[in-house]
């Protein structure tokens, strides 16, 4: 039984750190009138669903349009692989993006009254989480596997517990001192 919860546990856990953005990584900082207001980045890491959780959370000190992507090779324009456009306008904001494995991400922050916002120059910080997909995923095939010894070992001492329907059964032992009971008649 002991087995079967630790192995529960595990997925559990696992579970969490694969899908739920936990580790906060370095703040991303873009000024809106920078020659290019764009940063791409790329989160490390392994997952075994082919993709990272990133979460993001933006302030600006003034209202501008944010945009975020994710996906493969953005940084030298592989524009087919993007997934995930997100698109926010305002002073703060928060998004989830999935990036692929061995893939970018991009933030990028437009500005000014010419892209709908009135930040021309605003400062937009970025606070990146992302999921810890590489343990995550460790620790669901561990959990998995543990899962499965702890049942077949389970069914097996069940098994071992209950004779099967027809075997031989030992007689019972008689009590010290004492006669044995009758033995009931067989049919």
């Amino acid at each position: 039984m002991g087995i079967v919860v630790a192995g529960i546990v595990l997925l559990v856990i696992g579970a969490v750190l694969l899908f739920v953005p936990l580790v906060p990584q370095a703040d991303q900082t873009i000024k809106s009138n920078s020659s290019l207001p764009v940063s791409v980045f790329s989160v490390s890491g392994f997952s075994i669903t082919g993709s990272i959780p990133v979460s993001v959370s933006w302030t600006s000190n003034a209202s501008v349009i944010v945009v975020g992507a994710a996906g493969g090779n953005i940084a030298n324009s592989n524009i087919s692989s993007v997934s995930g456009i997100v698109t926010q306008t305002g002073t703060s904001g928060s998004f989830t993006l999935n990036q692929p494995d061995g893939g970018e991400v991009v933030l990028g922050v437009l500005g000014g009254s010419g892209f709908g916002g009135s930040g021309s120059n605003a400062t937009v910080t970025f606070h990146v989480s992302t999921a810890l997909t590489t343990v995550g995923s460790i620790l669901l095939i561990v959990g998995i596997l543990i899962l499965i010894v702890g049942l077949v070992l389970k069914s097996k001492s069940a098994k071992m517990a209950t004779p099967a329907a027809g075997q031989w059964t030992p007689p019972p032992t008689p009590p010290a001192g004492g006669e044995m009971p009758p033995t009931p008649p067989s049919s």
